[in-house]
């Protein structure tokens, strides 16, 4: 996708999925959020991707809450960070102009502040230069051919002021079932922030029409503010899977007129058509 250099990214509408990496996932009625893989996703035009993780003695691998997600649908092989990464990197090398935001939570095991050094140690350092690390949010020459990290967990001070942390989303408040209006602003920064609508606990019809559509109709993005939108729910109508609420959730999203500058928006198995509002932008 073709985007200004001179602008930040938080000024640009950005595709991605929600617990991006479940196509091949346990508990697949209550769990699975993407039918394509992290490759399809990328050749789909997704740019901003949601990797959740548990972190294991060899390294840290992909899960969504109490299910853990595989490399493919046999299902015999854990789904590792490390396949993610180079997934992601081969994609940069091929596509040097692009760039990916990565968002990186704990979602399994013990809240830890330990989570993120053990993270960075592995899989950051001696690499950084395919990272954008900074805790400023980025213009998009700065991003070009890297993976922009925007990272849910927390660190100590100590460490965060020893070490690049990236845009820092940990102090993101939860949502759940709250249905009004009002968007609580996460501080990236001392003069940066971000506004995320995610409430995950609502059923379709009141999200869109409470929440996520009223959000969408007046957020306003800048070159110091990200707006977050996810266009995604975790309610299941009874004996359904994910994929019914999803696709009445990106119904909505098919009829609203997308202008520029609306922000980073997650989605659960969205498809070309979806993808196709991001490139014309309509």
């Amino acid at each position: 996708m073709k985007y200004q250099d001179s602008i930040n990214i938080s000024e640009i509408n950005l595709f991605g999925t929600h617990d991006s990496l479940t196509a091949f996932v346990d508990m697949e009625k209550v769990c699975r959020c993407q039918s394509l893989t992290l490759r399809e996703q990328l050749a789909l035009g997704v740019r901003l991707i949601d990797v959740r993780l548990n972190r294991k003695k060899d390294g840290f691998y992909l899960v969504h809450s109490l299910a853990d997600c595989y490399e493919d649908k046999e299902k015999k092989k854990p789904l590792s960070f490390s396949s993610v990464l180079k997934d992601c990197l081969d994609f940069l090398k091929e596509n040097p102009d692009e760039f990916i935001v990565m968002s990186v939570k704990q979602d399994r095991g013990i809240q830890s502040r330990f989570f993120f050094p053990a993270f960075y140690s592995q899989y950051i350092k001696g690499s950084e230069e395919k990272w954008y690390l900074g805790s400023e949010i980025p213009s998009v020459s700065e991003c070009r051919g890297k993976i922009v990290l925007m990272r849910r967990c927390k660190v100590f001070p100590k460490y965060k002021r020893e070490n690049p942390c990236g845009l820092d989303f940990s102090h993101w408040k939860d949502q759940g079932k709250k249905w009004s209006e009002k968007i609580y602003p996460v501080k990236l920064n001392k003069t940066q922030t971000a506004t995320v609508q995610d409430r995950y606990g609502l059923e379709p019809q009141r999200k869109w029409h409470k929440c996520a559509g009223p959000f969408l109709d007046r957020c306003k993005c800048d070159k110091d503010n990200i707006c977050v939108h996810f266009i995604s729910t975790a309610y299941r109508y009874k004996n359904e899977s994910l994929v019914r609420t999803a696709e009445e959730m990106n119904g909505f999203f098919r009829e609203y007129n997308l202008t520029d500058g609306k922000g980073w928006f997650f989605f659960d198995f969205p498809d070309e058509s979806m993808a196709e509002k991001f490139v014309k932008g309509e």
